[in-house]
């Protein structure tokens, strides 16, 4: 080996020095992506949504991003409402609770949403007592 290795040290040093600099400037975050990046608000849209049972529940909510938009004491065996919500491009997540009577066997709910284009989206759960469970519409 030749030299001293201080000097071999102080050597690399001054390379990975000089190397991070413009490393740091590829990786690190500025103030204008930042900005860029912001989330805009969604539009709130009118949207329908059709519920149709093959056991009539006892109870219905619907929720959105933990917001009741939807409730129904006594529902029938279909029930459908016009609900505005917020609807970007990706979809929209629901969460529903139904709970149905307690000596009943298996029951299924159908859930219909027409979005703000005019296009129906199905989705179903089954289950029997309660039901909570989230469906995403796209």
């Amino acid at each position: 080996m030749r030299g001293s290795p201080l000097v071999r040290m102080a050597l690399a040093f001054l390379v990975i020095l000089l190397l991070g600099w413009p490393l740091r400037e590829l990786t690190g975050g500025s103030s204008q992506t930042t900005s860029a990046g912001a989330a805009t608000p969604v539009p709130v849209k009118e949207i329908e949504l059709q519920l149709s049972f093959t056991i009539v529940p006892k109870t219905v909510r619907v929720l959105h991003l933990g917001k009741e938009v939807w409730r129904d004491a006594a529902p029938a065996a279909e029930i459908e409402r016009k609900l505005r919500v917020p609807f970007p491009k990706e979809g929209v997540d629901l969460q529903f609770e139904v709970e149905f009577p307690e000596a009943k066997p298996l029951a299924a709910m159908r859930a219909r949403l027409t979005d703000p284009a005019g296009e129906t989206h199905e989705k179903s759960l089954w289950g029997t007592g309660r039901i909570d469970e989230v469906l995403t519409f796209p």
